[in-house]
């Protein structure tokens, strides 16, 4: 990975940095005994997900309908997941239909993709924290946090590879850190970019596929990084010009598995309508086309991370690339301009 919108003295400082940070998160956050247990928050609180078992040799995508335990409205501006390093994906999605009898959710764990088809209503759930990589810390740059309402509707959304011979019953937990109070300035919310349409990637072959994102309102991005499975070599992130005549490159990505994140020293300020590009790689090693799908077997190309909106601005989310939603943008039909 390498973030070069800096000069390279600057990057490997700030990379430095960036590593010293990242530790001295997981000592504050994770508070691990030997890689085992993620300690519970002072002030916070702690969640695990449900049991469910991977059978030898395959992947398993489940969700689990919870509410969160906060009886009071809450600011979180950290968080720490831990889970087994054959986690692939965790996505804590964000209910937004109007059923509050908890007993219309399905009990347990259900196996679907992102989520897909679990509440009763079959309303798009709200991108809330999106997490690529097991043990994971996140902390917000001072004054930003999430906002979570007093028991919020949650799915909790768990991906995980086992390619040993023995089924694997992964234990994953996460911790949410509350911010001090009167400390918040702005709200953050998650954010998913994506092409699901233009993944050809033929059998023995190389693609490139280049994406254009337009945003459908005005947000301040202030972390990202790339998405993508087994197949993918390299990923960048394109920041486009106010004029639209000009695309500098903010982020580079090598490892499709565990893919560094980008906080950029200023939050990234989108007006509507500016655009960012995003570049998948693939070079494809099986006997067959692999295309879109949801599997670490299939492929995606796609953008994950945070941002947050104006004070009062309420615009809703609409166009033909993004899915309407109240919380977090889920922008999944993101046009192709070069593949």
């Amino acid at each position: 990975m390498a973030v070069i919108d800096d000069p390279a003295p600057q990057h490997y400082q700030r990379r430095v940095r960036s590593l010293l940070a990242l530790a001295l998160l997981m000592i504050t956050f994770a508070g691990a005994d030997a890689g085992t247990h993620l300690r519970k928050p002072r002030h916070g609180f702690q969640m695990s997900v449900g049991k469910f078992t991977i059978p030898p040799g395959q992947e398993m995508e489940v969700c689990e309908y919870r509410r969160l335990p906060n009886r009071k409205p809450m600011d979180v501006n950290a968080f720490a997941l831990q889970m087994p390093p054959e986690g692939h994906h965790f996505v804590i999605w964000d209910y937004l239909g109007n059923i509050t009898d908890d007993r219309r959710f399905p009990r347990g764990s259900v196996v679907t993709p992102l989520c897909a088809g679990v509440t009763p209503d079959n309303t798009i759930p709200g991108v809330l924290i999106p997490i690529q990589s097991p043990d994971s810390s996140l902390h917000f740059p001072q004054g930003i946090a999430v906002r979570l309402e007093p028991h919020k509707q949650v799915f909790l959304n768990s991906h995980l590879r086992n390619f040993t011979g023995k089924p694997l019953t992964p234990k994953v937990r996460f911790n949410f850190y509350r911010a001090r109070k009167g400390s918040v300035k702005h709200y953050a919310q998650g954010l998913i970019l994506a092409n699901i349409t233009d993944i050809h990637i033929p059998a023995g072959g190389d693609q490139t596929l280049t994406v254009e994102w337009t945003a459908p309102v005005n947000v301040t991005v202030i972390e990202m990084s790339t998405h993508q499975h087994r197949l993918g070599t390299y990923a960048n992130i394109q920041l486009g010009s106010a004029d639209g005549t000009q695309f500098d490159t903010i982020y580079e990505n090598e490892d499709w598995l565990h893919p560094l994140a980008y906080w950029p020293r200023e939050p990234i300020r989108l007006e509507k309508g500016r655009k960012v590009r995003f570049t998948c790689r693939w070079h494809n090693t099986e006997s067959h086309l692999v295309g879109f799908g949801p599997k670490t077997t299939d492929e995606m190309c796609g953008v994950v991370g945070f941002y947050y909106r104006d004070d009062g601005d309420a615009e809703p989310v609409t166009g033909s690339e993004c899915i309407p939603s109240k919380s977090g943008l889920l922008c999944i039909f993101a046009p192709a301009v070069g593949h």
